[in-house]
């Protein structure tokens, strides 16, 4: 083999590692369409039939959408897209013609995908097809048409279309779950999963196989379970090491641990205690969830041996412990059984009952898949999707008129009449007076004499400043 070809197979190998990297946590952003602008337009020939103002309406803005997608369980696909922008609406015309309205973008995420505006939580994706307006497009301007009355019949004014919302958004992914399978690296939590489910984690006799959560589904005796295998907690994961905080998040949605200790390490008590240490000093609220003890590896002499000593060395009074073999299915189905008694609702006072799962078909046969199933979980932050898709306004829009001074400027807060200010022509002398008159109409010219305005100070309404006459 070439040196060349050499080279490009290993860096090929690289690149496929690196496509594996865990993405739980991505910063993206947004921007919805603006709206179109009206149109000043009309017809005013003698014996024109319907003649007069016609101009048209712009059209809305596209929306961005998020949506969650039970068919994805990773954030990978944003590393290389993680800006988004909705297509503008289109100008009004003539004729009343209305603008055609901006396309929507939609982001699909994973189901567990939690939108951070900041700090603040915006929603909770815990749903399938669970949609909502992170970022609402501009509404479109109106036309000339729409400012006619008794005391303007032809107005040559018009509103500019009202522009997207530009917002930056932090997408957190906590896996849903009802169990986390957690322990050190090459407990076997793997191969418990592997035995269980038709997930399909690496495996190997060495640590740090897995590097990024795996889901699974477990059925059994007629109940329908969804495990994730947190990937090896070391000493050290609750400040980051060992991409600790990306394990650790993961665990916090899950109702309940399944604790795989190597039965066969060098000292199996100490290693649970400081697994539990970490889950303590990441977050109390961890150390305070049931779990249930599988010393693994049963089917090893040594294990069989010293079973009653690492028993004993775990220090622990009323919990259920079990030895397992997560190879040969030893001591599994008891390991499982306890499972479901602990998530009886009688048991843990959770009233959610166990879920189905979507499967997918393949060839002809119904397979369960990893990262497939659709859980009907706790609805944390979640929202009623049979009303119309919610939406996102981080920032309320101003009722009414504001004004303020900076610099010795008189500024005008009033989105909707900015907007006409932007489309006026100001070497036309009956378009700025109507602009005057739609400030009065409005109370913006009011307000300014509130706010103690005189003749020669300078007004600023959106991006135009003239002199006060």
């Amino acid at each position: 083999m070439s040196t060349g070809l050499l080279f490009l197979l290993l860096s090929l190998l690289k690149l496929l590692q690196k496509e594996k990297t865990l993405i739980d946590e991505v910063i993206i952003q947004i921007k919805s369409g603006s709206g179109g602008d009206g149109a000043i337009s009309g017809r005013h020939e003698k014996f024109v039939p319907r003649g007069g103002p016609d101009g048209g309406d712009g059209g809305r803005g596209g929306n961005i959408v998020i949506k969650g997608d039970s068919n994805e369980n990773t954030l990978l696909q944003f590393r290389y897209r993680r800006v988004f922008q909705a297509k503008n609406g289109g100008n009004g015309g003539s004729v009343k013609k209305h603008g055609s309205d901006g396309a929507d973008v939609v982001v699909n995420v994973p189901v567990g995908t939690q939108v951070w505006n900041g700090n603040d939580l915006i929603v909770d994706v815990t749903e399938h097809d669970q949609e909502f307006i992170a970022a609402p497009g501009g509404s479109g301007g109106y036309g000339n048409v729409k400012y006619v009355s008794s005391t303007n019949q032809y107005p040559v004014i018009a509103q500019a279309g009202e522009r997207g919302e530009e917002i930056e958004l932090k997408l957190e992914l906590k896996m849903l779950a009802d169990v986390g399978i957690i322990g050190a690296p090459n407990a076997g939590k793997s191969s418990l999963i592997s035995y269980l489910t038709s997930a399909v984690p690496k495996i190997a006799d060495y640590p740090f196989t897995t590097l990024e959560p795996v889901l699974g589904v477990v059925e059994h005796r007629d109940k329908t379970i969804v495990m994730v295998d947190i990937p090896g907690l070391i000493e050290g994961a609750h400040k980051g090491v060992g991409l600790g905080h990306e394990f650790l998040r993961h665990i916090e949605r899950t109702r309940l641990l399944i604790h795989m200790v190597d039965g066969a390490g060098e000292d199996p008590g100490s290693t649970f205690r400081q697994i539990n240490d970490e889950l303590r000093l990441f977050d109390e609220k961890l150390d305070e969830k049931p779990q249930i003890i599988a010393i693994n590896k049963a089917d090893l002499e040594e294990v069989k041996v010293l079973r009653e000593e690492i028993v004993q060395s775990l220090d622990i009074e009323g919990t259920d412990i079990h030895v397992v073999s997560a190879a040969t299915g030893e001591g599994i189905s008891k390991l499982i059984d306890a499972v479901l008694v602990a998530l009886e609702p009688e048991k843990v006072g959770d009233e959610r009952p166990f879920n189905p799962v979507v499967v997918q078909v393949e060839d002809g046969e119904d397979k369960v898949l990893s990262g497939v199933a659709a859980i009907d979980l706790p609805k944390i932050g979640s929202l009623d999707m049979e009303k119309e898709v919610p939406v996102l306004r981080p920032i309320p829009k101003r009722q009414g008129v504001g004004i303020f001074i900076e610099n010795d400027v008189f500024v005008v807060d009033a989105p909707g009449v900015e907007r006409i200010a932007e489309r006026i022509d100001y070497e036309d002398w009956m378009a700025r007076m109507q602009l005057y008159r739609h400030m009065q109409k409005t109370g913006v010219v009011r307000a300014l004499e509130g706010a103690g305005i005189k003749q020669g100070d300078t007004v600023r309404l959106g991006t135009v400043e003239w002199e006060w006459d």
